[in-house]
This record gives structure tokens, sequence and C-alpha cells, in this order.
């Protein structure tokens, strides 16, 4: 395994760089700028530098050239903007041993990163598992074992084990039906919206807003905006306006729904991470993570609050509205919340989904249409759909 460095300003980017790379077995280390990043280098302990190009002050060419001057073989793995072609060719020129331009997947992170490990000989990281394996069992011995009467011995108790196991996955598969499975071309999506029959996501990481139709069993790519700078956490559509909401900058944007969704102007979020919209035709809703509640806003200049209501849950994370109730969900405990539509939004129903339980993977957006529920959670670079009877239904607690 590697130390590797992450160079980055933004402190989620280093977040989600270092969550990826650490589930690879790497050892990680961070840096905000140029000197405290030569300074970590100069002790002599990272293997490997994950650098990104756009930084304050001493950006990331010039950080490389300083690496060069003292570590001509120490692999530096380049960060460029997205679909900047040139910075790839400058930074290849200057010595870089690989780049990742933005978009990209964990997987590319992960190859990028073994492969400049592995040309420069550093062999320790060379191996590492991807971000969704899981690491190698122990070399087995190749002879059986015997039992006292010289026959193979077979652990009767692990294959009892494995058939118990086995039927109860089949019999809870056949309870609660499996999903509809929509791969899409991203893997954190945040948000999802249906206007017509367009449906609006968004992802954080490579900061693009995607309008998908459906097709049958896919979902194609009508368009893709890419939203630089950004960190998308909500989306909401009107007739004419695409409303952002961006945790870095604590804002929700109005933008015009023309071909480069151009700002119109931004207002300050009522509370500090916001991490969901929801337009119900007459107001726009927000959710903010920070101060768990949910917010109404008049379409005035100022998104004037005009209501605000607790939230439940510990990290709510998208929310809508119906002519009947209310509905939210929470990222951690991918649980979903049925609320009364009065002056408090009571909740009146929980709702759980086994097939939500499985993995670390945070529910990270819901949205309904018809009578399907269309989910999505960080990590997975599909969109799921699921009708209400599939989830378990449990008597409000709050």
């Amino acid at each position: 395994m590697a130390n590797i460095l992450v160079v980055d300003d933004e402190a989620d980017m280093r977040m989600a760089l270092g969550s990826v790379l650490s589930r690879s077995g790497h050892t990680i280390m961070q840096a905000t700028d140029g000197p405290s990043a030569l300074a970590r280098i100069e002790k002599g302990d990272v293997d490997l530098v994950l650098l990104d190009i756009r930084l304050p002050g001493m950006d990331g060419v010039q950080i490389l050239r300083k690496i060069r001057e003292d570590r001509e073989s120490l692999p530096v793995i380049m960060v460029t903007g997205y679909g900047s072609v040139e910075s790839a060719v400058e930074v290849m020129k200057l010595g870089a041993s690989q780049y990742l331009a933005k978009p990209f997947s964990n997987k590319e992170l992960v190859d990028k990163v073994t492969t400049a490990l592995q040309a420069t000989g550093g062999a320790r990281a060379a191996a590492a598992p991807g971000p969704m394996d899981e690491p190698a069992p122990p070399p087995r011995d190749p002879s059986p074992e015997r039992t006292s009467e010289g026959g193979p011995k077979i652990v009767w108790e692990w294959v009892a084990g494995l058939a118990v196991v086995a039927v109860g996955v089949l019999v809870a598969a056949q309870a609660i039906g499996g999903p509809d499975e929509y791969p899409v071309p991203y893997q954190h999506p945040v948000s999802v919206a249906w206007k017509g029959e367009s449906l609006w996501s968004a992802d954080w990481f490579s900061q693009t807003v995607y309008e998908l139709k459906q097709k049958g069993s896919r979902l194609e790519i009508a368009r893709s905006v890419h939203i630089p700078d950004s960190h998308i956490t909500g989306l909401a559509v009107t007739d004419d306006m695409l409303f952002v909401a961006d945790s870095w900058k604590k804002t929700i944007q109005r933008r015009r729904l023309d071909g480069g969704f151009t700002l119109v102007d931004s207002v300050k979020s009522p509370g500090g991470n916001p991490t969901g919209l929801y337009w119900d035709g007459r107001y726009l809703w927000s959710v903010d993570s920070e101060t768990r509640r949910f917010y109404q806003h008049d379409l005035d200049h100022q998104m004037t609050v005009v209501a605000s209501f607790k939230a439940p849950g510990k990290t709510p994370a998208a929310l809508f509205k119906d002519p009947q109730y209310f509905w939210s969900a929470d990222a951690d405990t991918r649980m979903l919340y049925q609320h009364r539509l009065d002056n408090e939004l009571r909740v009146i129903a929980r709702y759980t989904l086994p097939a939500l339980d499985m993995g670390r993977e945070a529910l990270s957006c819901f949205t309904w249409r018809d009578r399907w529920l269309w989910v999505g959670r960080d990590g997975i670079p599909k969109l799921f759909r699921y009708k209400l009877e599939q989830f378990k239904k449990h008597p409000s607690i709050e």
C-alpha cells in the first residue's frame, strides 16, 4: 500500500478522493496549498501525489515544477479541469506521471493510482483492491483436510450456513421484489426531479447537471452541462428556471433553462448545508442537514422563507410534496418519512427497505413519478425504481 498526498483546496474534494483511496488500502495525507504540500513531500514519506491543477496562490503546475526539481521519480497525478486537453498535455510535458480529467469515476481514480505506482516502482500499492472489491482470501492448502478414516472432511456447519443464507436471500427477494435499475454515466447522484418527460439529475463530484429521457428500460442523456466550481446537492425545475443548491457556497442559485444554465442570481441558504430542493408548482422547498429543517420559499427576488419545519432523522437529504402528503428521506438511515400536510409537517409513518440497508452508500436523492419511487445512492452509478408496497411501513415515533 502507498502513502498518498491529496492536494486540493476544497475540503469536500479531499474527503471524497481520500475516501475512495483509503478503501483501497492506501494511507491518505492532505494539503490545501503549494507550500504545505511541498513541506509534506520534503519529509520523504510520500509515495504518490494527487495534485489539483487549480489552486490559489501557487497553482498545480508550479507545484509540479518544484517537485520535479527535488524528486524526479515521485509519481504525480494531476487532476485537470473539465475537458481541458491543453492542460493535460502541458502537465505531461512537465513530468506528470498521469492525469485525470474531470469528471472521472472511482475506478478511473484507483486505476490511475495503481498504474502510476507500478510504473515507478511503488510496489506496495500495485495489487491494491478496487474501491468496491473485497480483499483477497488467504492462500489455501491445496490438499483437502482429512478425517481419521482418510476421506476428505466436509465442514457441514459451513455448508448448512450457506444454505440458510441462500434461502433467506431467496425468500427476501420473493417477498420484496427487486428494483428496476437504470444505469447512469455518473457515480454520485445527489438529485432527481421529474419535469414532464425529463428526469433531471446531478452529480456532485463531476459538478454536472443531466437531463435524462426514459426510453423503456434505459435512461438516455438529452444533455449535460458542467457547472464549474460548484458542489451541487439539489435541483428543482420550473417552466423556465433551474434552481441549484450549492453546499460549498451555501447558496440557492436561480439559473435559466438555456444551453448553459446561465446564472441569474443566488441567495444565501437559510441553513449551512443545503442538501435538497423541490418545486411544488407554487413554492420552492429546501432542506438543510446542518439545521435539520425544511424551508418553504416564495419565488421573489430573495427567495424569502415563508415557513420552516423540523426535519426528522439526523441527515435529511431529499424531499417531495404531493397533493396529499409531504415526503422526506434520511441519507444515513435510508429511511423514508411520510408527513401530514399540517402546520408542523407531522410524521405519520416511516418506511424501510432491506435492499437500501445493503452496503454503506448513503441514500442521496429520491422523487416520485406516478406510483414509482426513484432513488439514488452516492457512489452507485445507477438509479433505482421501487413501488411503495415494497417498503415496510412502521408507525411514527416522532
